[in-house]
């Protein structure tokens, strides 16, 4: 996921008409994106890999204005500086085709994932090829000859014996459960985002010929995601009309404000979505079937501002919400919300130091993951500044979290232990916004 510079301003009320300075509903005019392809050599440079020649360029359109909309409230008041709840655009892609090799995290265990056996089968004969001598096979590579799970992926290692970085949560049996013949069944969401009645959704727009779309998409092909103002496009940059959006969300209240795809999960029939919002409510939407749920509904656990959200690697329900308050907050989309009273977590929380008033000593364990109460989210809750969480992002090792903070200080994370690394962050001069590791 990367960050473009925010759109161009709708225009202001009076283009609408007298109706909307006077605070009256009406039907503003739509703005539709622009798909060019510019050529010759303005729109390319060299590099030390080689050339980048600009192929398409798409120019998303804001939104027009929820009229009416009240003023924008100041999510983080003690902040030096006082960041709108409006963002930039997000911008990301995502495959359906097939993943060559799985996330390193992934739980090596049959009973848990089914859907991975061949995978481990593969990957057990090709670790015992490289031990044999054949150093160019990869891990996971493909071969067909059997689609039958070895015996080590039948007698279900933990991720410490196959060597893989351990999955968030999995030492809690209440998050993972016991092996059932009913858990490679996953959950999916019941309520149709285009019949709900939801005031939170505003309109939805549908393209006249989803069906036929989806159905000529490449298998090969890119779908991408943007949230720009209160709406979030989905599109088909396979297509030649790819400015078209397939799908586009427009939401009365709350400014979406990051998003992200579940990479374990794509496939070709499904694509899980998660997004963040100005209000801290979040949309688990599946673009294909048009089928969504909504967490932290109208700020039941916290309604701070989400800067930033991922998936947890190696998770198929599991994600990581970062809010304005400095708050990180661990989610499931399978389960309900519920009222959070952190005094409830007192046995399983690690508290703060009295009398520090800084959150560099140690990480504030709200709840932990290995809290018994799991019936509900959150999940995991901590407190990790004070002051509004820019970004964060996980290690290619998927063992640690790196996190940045408005008050300009680097902490990283052991997110499987809820603990830091470092006892002291790494203090910048400038604010960091953005974060991408490598």
């Amino acid at each position: 996921m990367f960050v473009v510079p925010p759109p161009p301003p709708p225009p202001p009320l009076s283009s609408y008409g007298n109706g909307a300075t006077q605070g009256a509903l009406i039907s503003p005019l739509e703005f539709n994106n622009t798909l060019s392809h510019p050529t010759g050599p303005d729109h390319q440079f060299s590099a030390g890999e080689g050339a980048y020649v600009l192929r398409s360029d798409l120019h998303l359109a804001a939104p027009p204005p929820n009229i009416p909309e009240g003023p924008l409230p100041n999510a983080n008041p003690p902040a030096a500086i006082a960041y709108p709840l409006r963002t930039g655009t997000r911008f990301s892609l995502a495959l359906t085709s097939p993943r060559k090799t799985p996330p390193r995290s992934i739980k090596d265990d049959a009973s848990l994932h089914p859907s991975l056996q061949t995978v481990q089968s593969n990957g057990s004969r090709s670790r015992q090829n490289r031990s044999s001598g054949d150093s160019d096979r990869v891990e996971g590579g493909s071969d067909n000859s059997s689609t039958q799970p070895s015996s080590d992926a039948a007698n279900g290692p933990s991720s410490s014996e196959s060597g893989a970085a351990p999955v968030f949560g999995e030492s809690n049996v209440l998050l993972t459960g016991p092996p059932t013949k009913d858990a490679p069944k996953r959950r999916k969401h019941k309520t149709n985002i285009v019949k709900s009645n939801s005031q939170f959704v505003s309109r939805v727009v549908a393209h006249e010929t989803l069906s036929k779309r989806l159905q000529e998409h490449k298998s090969d092909g890119l779908f991408a995601f943007a949230n720009v103002g209160r709406a979030m496009q989905w599109l088909d940059m396979s297509s030649p009309s790819a400015g078209e959006p397939l799908t586009k969300l427009l939401f009365s209240s709350a400014q979406p404000l990051c998003h992200d795809v579940n990479q374990l999960t794509r496939n070709s029939n499904s694509l899980d979505v998660v997004v963040g919002f100005s209000t801290g409510d979040i949309l688990s939407y599946e673009p294909m079937s048009g089928k969504y749920a909504r967490i932290n509904k109208n700020g039941i656990i916290t309604n701070s501002a989400i800067t930033e959200i991922r998936w947890v690697p190696g998770s198929e329900h599991l994600f990581l919400a970062a809010h304005s308050d400095g708050t990180m907050i661990v989610y499931d989309k399978d389960k309900e919300d519920a009222p959070f009273m952190a005094a409830d977590e007192a046995p399983f929380a690690r508290p703060q130091p009295a009398g520090s008033r800084t959150l560099d000593a140690g990480i504030q364990v709200i709840k932990s993951v290995n809290s018994p109460n799991q019936r509900s989210n959150p999940v995991a809750c901590w407190k990790l500044s004070y002051q509004r969480i820019n970004a964060f992002a996980f290690s290619p090792d998927n063992k640690h979290l790196a996190v940045v903070s408005e008050d300009g200080t680097l902490r990283v994370v052991d997110y499987l232990k809820e603990a830091y690394v470092e006892p002291q962050p790494i203090h910048h001069d400038d604010i960091l916004t953005a974060l991408q590791a490598s």
